[in-house]
């Protein structure tokens, strides 16, 4: 048996469409709706309404690893084998499960694996054809991998334990990946599995004979993506040194790109090295300013 856990916050109508998606594979999803409010709680509303569907409602925004936690705990209760966890912008494609069981059937240590992801993730996955078999391997395995579309072996948190409510937002998944690892699991990647992923808003610099798009987030998210970048690579850095060194490189160029490229480049920057700081001291919870309370873009 498997339990969906998708965490909603100030969810778009196309909320609705990914959970009739879902349903579809499934009968057991939970919603954890971390204190939308307005026309965005209407539709969490219609959406804890669906069939097979159970809404948990926070009063406020806890973040994704309590918000993840509360669902992982409620269906935990109902006896299921496997968690799948999702964010409310990503839709599966037909035959999902189907095709991530078979990546974990064909796997010689189905033992060994603690949790089975998508082996690519796109933004236009659901309108672009089905990729056919390039005879590459079926699966691979992985270090680390986003928590969206995640399909977990429920033992695995009495080993490992839950989210670390302690880092709200970002970085969640990447430490509950390597302590998964750490605890003696493997994370199986179903290699020709899409899942339909929204990346976040994209900004584009065009210079003299060419252009640069890349991803953006808001000033906030800056200080969680600073903060827990550098508190999950000091946790981590003597067990898995070169995937901590790539992610520790980064906080350099991030920061330049912001910068040079980035509009509201002093806020954001600000934000950033405020993360930063706070990383190397060791403060994690909720920052009391980010987000500051009302509807708050999830980007």
């Amino acid at each position: 048996m498997i339990s969906a856990v998708l965490v909603a916050y100030h969810p778009e109508v196309t909320l609705l469409d990914n959970l009739r998606r879902l349903s579809g594979q499934i009968t057991d999803i939970i919603i954890v709706d971390n204190g939308s409010g307005g026309e965005s709680a209407k539709t969490v509303d219609v959406a804890g309404s669906l069939p097979g569907v159970r809404l948990i409602r926070n009063g406020s925004n806890l973040g994704i690893a309590t918000a993840l936690n509360i669902g992982i705990r409620c269906a935990l209760q109902s006896g299921c084998q496997w968690i799948a966890t999702f964010d409310q912008d990503s839709t599966i494609p037909e035959h999902f499960f189907e095709e991530l069981f078979d990546t974990y059937n064909a796997c010689p240590m189905p033992e060994k694996i603690g949790m089975i992801v998508p082996g690519q993730y796109s933004a236009q996955a659901m309108s672009a054809p089905k990729p056919a078999h390039s005879g590459k391997p079926q699966f691979s395995f992985v270090m680390a991998t986003m928590s969206s579309g995640s399909l977990i072996k429920s033992s695995v948190f009495e080993r490992t334990g839950f989210y670390d409510d302690a880092l709200f937002i970002d970085y969640v998944d990447v430490d509950f990946c390597l302590r998964l690892q750490k605890n003696g699991f493997k994370i199986l990647s179903a290699t020709s599995v899409v899942l339909n992923h929204e990346l976040g808003a994209e900004q584009t610099r065009r210079f003299p004979g060419f252009q640069l798009s890349f991803r953006v987030h808001s000033a906030w998210r800056y200080y969680y993506i600073l903060r827990n970048r550098v508190i999950v690579c000091r946790r981590y850095a003597f067990m898995f040194p070169r995937l901590i060194l790539w992610h520790s490189i980064w906080i350099p160029l991030e920061l330049v790109r912001i910068a040079c490229l980035e509009k509201e480049r002093l806020v954001k920057l600000s934000a950033a090295f405020k993360g930063i700081w706070d990383g190397l001291c060791g403060k994690t919870g909720r920052h009391p300013a980010f987000p500051s309370e009302g509807k708050q873009s999830s980007v």
